[in-house]
């Protein structure tokens, strides 16, 4: 395999009165309430076919990928992020 992409996908929920116009912390300032879900590449995601070359074909093979890599993993966490409005997840 000549290249792979590797891709990182964060899901933040911020509640009310959280964020940028409040002084309590939000998402990446150490602390605070707000929720993070992470997704990274697969094992089956990112990879382009096993060719020396990086063309503009194999980038759109690589974006196809992990787009199919990501939505398959966000819907399989639906549940978790629509938890974290109820503080659960």
């Amino acid at each position: 395999m000549a290249y792979a992409i590797g891709y990182e996908l964060r899901v933040y929920w911020v509640p009310p009165g959280i964020g940028p116009s409040s002084n309590a912390p939000g998402p990446g300032l150490n602390g605070g309430p707000a929720q993070v879900l992470a997704f990274f590449n697969s094992q089956t995601g990112g990879y382009p076919p096993n060719a020396p070359t990086f063309t503009a074909g194999d980038v759109t093979a690589l974006l196809a990928s992990m787009s199919t890599d990501l939505s398959t993993q966000m819907n399989a966490a639906l549940a978790r992020v629509q938890g974290f409005a109820t503080g659960g997840g």
